[in-house]
């Protein structure tokens, strides 16, 4: 076999392996309110030199959250002294961060169990991908968080946990190249869901409704004097009573002065 065709079939391994995945093919999102919402499982997509893409799963209380993700990066030249070669595709810089219903940042938070929320992409260059894997806390109930001994920031509560997987570049190397690159995505989802507290919705303070500042007077109440008639309303009201009352009167005196024809 000649060394051209043994060369040959080393640069098409890296595809070749991209190609037998049994990833189920999907669309990631470029923001959190477009990514899709998966379940357990493996996936193939792709992430855009020098932009993130993100997912999202749902979980329940109890449960804890595994990503793990391979980024093809064979298509990417190693040798800077080659003719194709881009320093701002070869120094990108693969994380995957995993995100709380509300969209914060787990790895943020500080403790062990938020530090394994994200993890950076590493392999050789000569493998051609880069893998990570990142692991969440598990799925507190909402009587947990709220409880008054909770003093962690961030709200690991069930619902819609996002996975976000970012292909970053540098602003001294920007990767100048709209290159899509392929991704091996799996999500594992272990534990039992539990059911919240039964007695946590009946422990909830329930909203009195506020008095009326104002609170409804009828006429006979105000010309009596048992109301308060200092609020404008009131006084207006009091003063057409006062008017429509007057106005009878003139009337009658009227009638009275002025002899019939």
């Amino acid at each position: 076999m000649s060394k051209l065709l043994t060369a040959l079939l080393l640069l098409a391994l890296p595809a070749a392996a991209h190609a037998q995945s049994d990833g189920k093919p999907i669309v990631g999102g470029g923001s959190f309110n477009t990514a899709p919402l998966l379940t357990p499982g493996k996936y193939s997509d792709t992430v855009a030199a020098g932009e993130t893409v993100y997912w999202k799963i749902k979980l329940e209380k109890g449960q804890v959250l595994k990503a793990k993700a391979t980024v093809d990066t064979s298509q990417i030249e190693t040798d800077y002294s080659a003719d194709d070669y881009e320093p701002g595709l070869y120094h990108l810089d693969y994380t995957l961060d995993l995100f709380t219903p509300l969209r914060e940042q787990l790895a943020d938070e500080s403790g062990p169990e938020y530090e394994q929320a994200q993890a950076d992409l590493e392999g050789d260059d000569e493998a051609g991908a880069k893998t990570g894997e990142a692991e969440g806390p598990r799925v507190l109930g909402f009587e947990q968080i709220l409880a008054g001994d909770y003093d962690a920031d961030k709200f690991p509560a069930p619902g819609e946990w996002y996975v976000g997987l970012s292909a970053a570049d540098s602003d001294d190397d920007p990767a100048e190249q709209p290159v899509e690159l392929p991704v091996e995505l799996e999500l594992t989802v272990e534990g039992e869901a539990q059911p919240s507290s039964a007695e946590f919705v009946s422990k909830l303070a329930t909203p009195t409704p506020e008095p009326s500042e104002e609170p409804e007077q009828n006429v006979s109440q105000l010309l009596e004097g048992e109301s308060d008639p200092g609020s404008p309303t009131l006084t207006i009201a009091l003063v057409a009573v006062l008017a429509l009352l007057g106005g009878l009167g003139l009337g009658a005196l009227a009638v009275r002065v002025v002899p019939r024809g």
